[in-house]
């Protein structure tokens, strides 16, 4: 039978125990059977050395033993922690080769940190799939909406453009940084320069319209800020409404 961790160090501390009942049985018995003083006190010498040596030895097994063990058993717990903590949750913890191969107490908590990492692989995976959804949702709703948006981060970077966006204003969806590219004057004296005004200022701005010649009207701007939890703007949103096709259209074609 596999002795556990606490077992291994009780054995250890029983055997010092036992040496020592021996010892003294022994230097007893010197001391009852001794016809010599000097060969008593000579055998009494040697039989607390070797008691000593032996208690010394178990002693030194125990100091060099028990910080090994720890720290094979504390390694291989901080490695899975580690893991988790770096948001890798599909850990493979082979309990059976564990079991065999580690103390019950240390393998309760690996056994523990397998179902821990398994709830969180299971989350996480949850989270995802509902972030996803949610995120399939706006995108199909902003795609259905005759208005065009624009979501930008606070550096200038297109995080997301719907396509009523792309189709009236082709030249933006080539390219990833409103702030670093070059557009046409249509783009660069009204989308750029309002968008510019907000990124600056982390503010807001009054709606703003401009001609579209592509269109034959003038379309409006109008902007929101997107800030985190501390308050602190991270982009903003821009609208571009009146975008929706002249009704029109249709008569004149017929």
């Amino acid at each position: 039978m596999k002795l556990s961790f606490t077992g291994k160090i009780r054995f250890l501390i029983i055997i010092m125990f036992i040496v020592a009942i021996v010892q003294a049985g022994i230097i007893l018995h010197l001391i009852n059977n001794s016809n010599s003083f000097f060969q008593m006190k000579l055998d009494v010498q040697n039989s607390i050395f070797i008691g000593l040596f032996i208690q010394f030895l178990l002693t030194l097994i125990i100091i060099f033993y028990v910080p090994i063990f720890l720290h094979k058993a504390f390694t291989e717990i901080h490695n899975i922690i580690k893991d988790i903590t770096q948001g890798i949750y599909t850990i493979d913890i082979d309990l059976d080769v564990y079991k065999t191969t580690i103390d019950k107490q240390f393998f309760a908590i690996l056994s523990q940190l397998k179902d821990m990492a398994i709830s969180v692989a299971t989350f996480d995976k949850l989270k995802k799939e509902k972030i996803l959804e949610h995120h399939n949702r706006i995108v199909s709703i902003l795609n259905l909406t005759d208005d065009g948006f624009m979501i930008i981060d606070i550096k200038g970077n297109f995080v997301y453009m719907n396509e009523k966006v792309t189709e009236t204003f082709p030249a933006l969806s080539d390219k990833s940084n409103i702030i670093e590219a070059n557009f046409p004057p249509e783009i660069e004296n009204n989308i750029k320069k309002y968008t510019l005004n907000i990124l600056d200022s982390h503010t807001k701005q009054e709606p703003q319209q401009f001609f579209v010649p592509a269109l034959k009207r003038h379309i409006v701007l109008n902007s929101a800020m997107i800030r985190d939890a501390a308050g602190q703007p991270t982009g903003a949103i821009i609208a571009l409404t009146n975008m929706e096709k002249r009704k029109q259209t249709k008569e004149e074609e017929i």
